[in-house]
């Protein structure tokens, strides 16, 4: 029987081995790396994500449209980061992980799905508030849904790789 070939993407979490790999042994020294730096890309992806959230209260079709997209790449630029700073571990499968990686990871993991219940609430409530015959209704646009979305599928996303990034202590500097 032939051994299996390591899968080169992962289709689940997102990630390469390449990637991963790269990013697992990085020796290169960076700010991100540091407690206090990845502590302040926490603070600024969860204001730019609540930005993006309440873009649709901004009348001015034009003005909004132009703000979400700002925002919308903001966010994948700072979602993108966050993973580097945690070297990828928030995402990377247990194959590629060492046994001490393993459950940092899964307690990332379990503290950001106790927040994404907290933050669900959140978004339900403002839902609630926006929509049709409510209190803030004729504040908001006709199609906040789609903002409202994509930014909480963005919440999402960064959530485990911001819970690690506040978590994880700074690297030494060889």
């Amino acid at each position: 029987m032939s051994e299996r070939k390591p899968r080169r993407f992962f289709w689940f979490e997102g990630v390469t081995r390449d990637e991963v790999e790269r990013s697992l042994t990085d020796t290169t020294p960076t700010r991100l790396r540091q407690q206090g730096p990845r502590r302040q890309l926490v603070w600024a992806a969860a204001l730019v994500i609540a930005a993006l959230a309440l873009t649709i209260f901004i009348p001015q079709e034009k003005i909004r449209t132009y703000t979400e997209m700002a925002l919308l790449v903001a966010t994948l630029l700072l979602y993108f980061q966050l993973r580097k700073s945690v070297r990828h571990v928030s995402d990377a499968p247990n194959e590629m992980l060492d046994e001490r990686q393993v459950p940092i990871r899964d307690a990332a993991y379990t503290v950001a799905y106790r927040t994404l219940v907290t933050v669900g609430v959140v978004y339900g409530g403002l839902l609630m508030l926006v929509s049709p015959g409510r209190v803030l209704a004729e504040l908001v646009t006709p199609n906040y849904w789609w903002t409202l979305l994509f930014s909480f599928l963005m919440t999402c996303a960064c959530l485990p790789a911001m819970v690690l990034a506040w978590n994880m202590p700074s690297e030494p500097q060889d």
